[in-house]
């Protein structure tokens, strides 16, 4: 009974994260279509992330005013609008617009859907409620992307962008099911929302914690992973695609184990925990080179980012709900950002170091976030 009135929550996250799944299988048509190099290919993911950074404080401002069903109307609706504008671009710039639109209107929609999910959700259920939540995201990720390749197969990559952009609009009564007044911020709407130093250096490790973990998948599971399978255990497309399932499997099933416990022990040990698991998985690709050994070592990765609602639960634990909007904003600017970078920067230290040394390494960074959380 308790995740009952939360079930719109869970259903309007299904939507947004199919949104994310559906572009991965795309990319190879899209880049078909357009003659595009490797650079601009990243491009069609770079204009999202960025108009979801720019977007992310002048949605929690938005929400703290108008409240959450206020702020996922105008989410969707902007996604929406950003989804039937790439379904129709006539050249690639206009279809990178319609990306960062669309970037710009899930900022708004997960914002809000992820900051009600915090409150409303009791305190004493509120890391099974996240991790609920996240298991919900990784199994629409993986169900978008297989619709969105069956539907481009027998339609073109346009018609999944205009399909999507009809159902975020059909999905509306869902959003009405939110009440009017929840996520309003009385004290927070009549105020500038600056967020002082004092206030926020309190909070730092908890975003440390986001940064490194949104760097660490970016930079190892997103892509050197993929970029080793295939050079150093030489694992064609499809056989890759199944190990990376492996890697999602594990991690649902972290979710699942981790939710049994999360509410009963101290959230910063189980978050070492899983930097420890991507850290040895990272060790094991480094070093091995059989195929088996590749898969077991997703399933480290994998299992180790069972942790991934943890940060935002020790926010709402340590800030207490509701979460003031620009701590909502920083947390989730930092890992953008870490969306960003974690490409850049891994990617960078492989040119220098060779990826084996770089996947081997890269779980370091998630371990030095997991002693900043730790840290009172």
């Amino acid at each position: 009974m308790v995740f009952v009135p939360l079930l719109p929550l869970f259903v309007l996250d299904m939507l947004m994260a199919g949104t994310v799944g559906m572009v991965p299988p795309l990319l190879p048509v899209l880049a078909a279509d357009w003659a595009l190099s490797h650079v601009q290919v990243g491009l069609v993911n770079t204009a999202y992330a960025v108009g979801r950074l720019a977007g992310s404080y002048p949605t929690t401002r938005l929400r703290a005013r108008r409240g959450t069903r206020f702020a996922v109307l105008v989410g969707f609706g902007v996604l929406a609008l950003g989804a039937a504008g790439c379904g129709l671009a006539p050249t690639f710039a206009v279809f990178l617009a319609g990306r960062l639109v669309m970037g710009i209107g899930a900022s708004a929609a997960f914002l809000a859907i992820l900051a009600e999910l915090l409150e409303a959700a009791p305190p004493a259920w509120r890391g099974r409620a996240a991790n609920a939540f996240e298991g919900t995201a990784i199994l629409s990720l993986a169900v978008g992307g297989v619709l969105a390749a069956s539907l481009a197969g027998l339609a073109g990559w346009r018609a999944v962008f205009s399909g999507v952009a009809a159902l975020l609009v059909a999905s509306l009564p869902v959003v009405g099911r939110i009440g009017r007044a929840a996520g309003r911020q009385v004290g927070a709407a009549g105020g500038s929302g600056a967020l002082q130093a004092t206030a926020l250096r309190p909070l730092i490790p908890v975003h440390v914690a986001g940064l490194t973990l949104a760097l660490t998948w970016s930079g190892l599971f997103a892509t050197l992973v993929p970029l080793l399978g295939h050079a150093s255990y030489g694992l064609s497309g499809p056989a890759l695609g199944w190990a990376l399932a492996a890697g999602y499997v594990a991690e649902l099933i972290g979710l699942l184990a981790l939710g049994l416990v999360i509410d009963r022990v101290r959230r910063e040990p189980a978050f070492f925990a899983g930097a420890v698991s991507v850290l040895a998985g990272g060790g094991l690709l480094a070093v091995a080179a059989q195929p088996a050994a590749f898969v077991i070592a997703l399933a480290l990765v994998g299992g180790g980012y069972a942790i991934w609602m943890i940060p935002a639960t020790v926010l709402a634990d340590r800030t207490g709900t509701p979460i003031p909007p620009g701590h909502l904003a920083v947390f989730r600017i930092t890992m953008d950002a870490g969306m960003i970078l974690g490409p850049l920067l891994l990617g960078g230290f492989a040119e220098l170091a060779g990826e084996r040394v770089a996947v081997g390494a890269a779980g370091l960074a998630l371990i030095g976030g997991a002693l900043a959380l730790g840290r009172r």
